[in-house]
C-alpha cells in the first residue's frame, strides 16, 4: 500500500482537534544508558543575569565528554520498560469504560511525531518507520535510514564538534536543583537523558509518548498559580548561529523554527531559549522565543495546521495497513522527499523487531 504526500496546502484549513498533553510519568536515563525510575536526571534552568555580550565557549570540555552511541538500536526499550513498570497508571488512564481493552491508539517516541508532523516541508531527509500491533495498540518505532547510516558514518570532525555545541549549551544553562549553579567542572554525558511520559490526542488517535525535556524553569515553579505537573514549567534549549543576513534569517524561520515549534508544541513545552553562537563555537546572547509565537514568526513559510492535519492523515494511514493484531508482525512505513510513502508487512521482521521478548511475556493488560 501506498500514501501520496500531497502539497502543504492540500493540508491547510481548521486547525486539528489536538488536546494539550498531560504528564503521568517519567524516567531517567544515566551516563550508561541505564533505566531509572525517577526523575534523578531532572535539570532546572538556570539564566545568567544578561542575555547580552555573553562569552559561552562551547568547546570547552570536548575532549573529556562521553559521547552518545549512535549505532546501539535502543529502539522503544526505555519506554516500554516505564511502561512495564506502570502497568495499573496505564490501565487507569487509558481504559474503556465499556471494555476492558486499552484506548490507545498509538505509542511512540515524541521524536517520531515531529518527523512526521514535518514531512510535507522536508524536502532532504527520508525516514523509515515501523509499526506493530499488540492488544489493539499500535507501537511505532523509528529506524535509521541507508541515507542517516552513511550521513553518520561519514561525519567530519568539525560535524562532530558542532554536535557536541548543543550538549555543552545545556551544561551551561543548567543546573540540578531551582536554586544551584550549573557545573561547568563535570564533563559533559552526551548519553545522560530526563524523560517526561505524556497522554495526547490528536483528532481521533489517542498517544501514549516519550519525550526527553531540558529542564524545568524555576521561575514558572514560584509562580502562585503554577501547576506542578503541567508541561508547561519546563523549557527547550537550542543553539543556532548568529543570524547577519536576510537570506540566513529566512532560512531559520523556514527551517528551524517549524522543527523548534512541532517539538516544544507536541509536548506542551511553552518555551525556547536559544543561545545565538558564531561560527567558533562562543555563545554571544541570548533569545526567548515563546511557542505560542513562532508560528507568526514564520511569515506564513508554513502553516501549524497543515503539519497536524498530515499527522492524523499519517495515522489513518497506519490504522489501515496495520491490521494483524500479533507482536511479531511487522509493518514498514518508508519515505523520502518527492515520493509517496510506501507500506509493507516484513517476511522475516528481526532487523525491525519492533516489541522485546521481554515486553510481550510481562505486558499484561
Amino acid at each position: 500500500m501506498s500514501f501520496d504526500v500531497r502539497h502543504p496546502n492540500a493540508y491547510n484549513g481548521r486547525f486539528p482537534n489536538f488536546r494539550e498533553p498531560s504528564e503521568i510519568g517519567c524516567f531517567s536515563l544515566d551516563g550508561e544508558r541505564r533505566y531509572h525510575d525517577d526523575n534523578h536526571q531532572l535539570k532546572y534552568i538556570c539564566m545568567p543575569n544578561n542575555f547580552d555580550y555573553l562569552d559561552m565557549d562551547l568547546n570547552e570540555g570536548y575532549d573529556v565528554a562521553i559521547r552518545k552511541e549512535f549505532g546501539k538500536k535502543e529502539r522503544l526499550d526505555s519506554f516500554l520498560t516505564w511502561i512495564l513498570h506502570h502497568q495499573d497508571q496505564v490501565q487507569r488512564c487509558f481504559k474503556h469504560q465499556s471494555s476492558n481493552e486499552l484506548n490507545i491508539d498509538f505509542v511512540c517516541f515524541r521524536g517520531l511525531l515531529t518527523a512526521v508532523c514535518n514531512t510535507i516541508y522536508e524536502n532532504k531527509d527520508d525516514w523509515l518507520i515501523c509499526a506493530t500491533k499488540y492488544k489493539s495498540v499500535i507501537y511505532l518505532c523509528a529506524f535509521d535510514t541507508e541515507q542517516s547510516i552513511q550521513r553518520r558514518e561519514t561525519a567530519t570532525e568539525r560535524d562532530k564538534v558542532m554536535s557536541f555545541w548543543g550538549y555543552k549549551f545545556e551544561q551551561y544553562m543548567s543546573a540540578d536543583s531551582p536554586t544551584s549553579s550549573p557545573d561547568l567542572s563535570v564533563p559533559v554525558n552526551e548519553k545522560e537523558e530526563y524523560c517526561i511520559v505524556l497522554k495526547g490526542r490528536l483528532n481521533s488517535h489517542t498517544i501514549l509518548f516519550s519525550a526527553e525535556v531540558d529542564g524545568k524553569d524555576p521561575e514558572y515553579l514560584n509562580n502562585p498559580n503554577a501547576e506542578p505537573v503541567s508541561t508547561k514549567s519546563y523549557t527547550e534549549l537550542k543553539t543556532s548561529r548568529i543570524i547577519t543576513t536576510h537570506r540566513q534569517n529566512q532560512n531559520f524561520a523556514r527551517f528551524k523554527l517549524l522543527k523548534w515549534w512541532l517539538q516544544s508544541f507536541l509536548a506542551g513545552i511553552p518555551k525556547i531559549i536559544c543561545g545565538f553562537r558564531d561560527d567558533q563555537g562562543v555563545v554571544r546572547n541570548l533569545d526567548i522565543f515563546p511557542v505560542h509565537d513562532i508560528p507568526k514568526m514564520a511569515q506564513n513559510m508554513w502553516s501549524p495546521a497543515a503539519t497536524l492535519n498530515f499527522s492524523s492523515c499519517f495515522l489513518d494511514f497506519v490504522k489501515r495497513c496495520v491490521k494483524k493484531d500479533d507482536p511479531y508482525v511487522v509493518y514498514k512505513f518508508y519515505w523520502t522527499p518527492g515520493s509517496p510513502i510506501t507500506c509493507e508487512e516484513l517476511k522475516s521482521p528481526t532487523e525491525y523487531q519492533v516489541l522485546p521478548e521481554w515486553y510481550i511475556t510481562n505486558f499484561k493488560i
